[in-house]
């Protein structure tokens, strides 16, 4: 009896912790990037006792420094290096390289944030949590019977999906760039100034994430995918010099091979199409 109540306790506060760091991380997401540091301090201690809960399960006293002691102190665990050692004796490389690489970064920044100052690459935090996130969930699903989505708060039940799903996660970061980028670039489309857009939709991956990038060779770039190119690019006509589309110019091979590219009338689709 003495077992299980020990074992539901630990898991209870890794999931308590969990639902704490989804909660920051969200409000991080919301605009509030201070919210992160606590995002990562509970994220820390949520992997460290999923991965004691683990050992746990083994034999309960397996948590604890000195297991077979004369004496038992309680006080005493074992450390979340520990229990990767373990785990990876169990098993080799059940927690991968790059795995422990990322813990060895979440253990640094939260030793950085609970003893003195620290310096927080936001994006860096996000992508990382992410990943960690994810190999946790992974390493639970191939190890463990726990189940975690039942246990998470319906408030934070959309980060939770976020986080969990890589291409949505990776989605999410690409709308909020090109958020950033629109709202720095703002437009009055209202003045009938033939300013080009700042944000389109992406034909290779279809998010609305194709924005002005000055590194591009076509002045756009899909914050999710890189692609640069669409037919709604906006493109003027080598003859007239009217404003149109890249997808509504017919391109031409000059005397000196350059393409040029023609609009409607210039082409002469347009008394292509008035003969017929």
């Amino acid at each position: 009896m003495t077992t299980s109540t020990h074992q539901l306790d630990l898991l209870d506060n890794a999931l308590d912790s969990l639902a704490e760091a989804l909660a920051k991380f969200e409000e991080g997401d919301a605009g509030e990037p201070k919210a992160y540091k606590f995002a990562v301090l509970h994220m820390a201690h949520f992997i460290e006792l999923v991965f004691k809960h683990h050992i746990a399960e083994k034999h309960p006293l397996l948590i604890y420094k000195e297991p077979f002691g004369q004496k038992l102190d309680r006080n005493k665990t074992i450390t979340l290096w520990d229990a990767v050692n373990f785990i990876n004796n169990e098993a080799a490389d059940t927690i991968s390289k790059e795995f422990r690489a990322d813990l060895e970064w979440l253990k640094r920044l939260r030793n950085e944030i609970e003893h003195h100052r620290f310096t927080m690459d936001v994006p860096q935090v996000r992508i990382t949590i992410g990943r960690l996130f994810r190999s946790v969930l992974e390493f639970l699903e191939d190890y463990s019977d726990v189940e975690i989505e039942s246990h998470i708060p319906a408030r934070t039940m959309e980060t939770f999906q976020i986080l969990s799903d890589e291409y949505e996660f990776r989605r999410r970061d690409a709308l909020r760039e090109a958020d950033a980028v629109e709202e720095a670039n703002p437009r009055d489309y209202s003045s009938g100034d033939d300013e080009p857009p700042v944000r389109l939709d992406c034909p290779n991956c279809d998010n609305p994430t194709l924005v002005l990038n000055e590194d591009s060779d076509t002045g756009y770039r899909c914050t999710f995918c890189g692609n640069e190119e669409s037919d709604d690019l906006p493109a003027t006509c080598d003859i007239c010099g009217v404003q149109t589309t890249i997808g509504e110019l017919d391109f031409w091979e000059t005397e000196d091979g350059q393409p040029e590219g023609r609009c409607y009338y210039c082409s002469g689709r347009y008394h292509a199409d008035k003969d017929d």
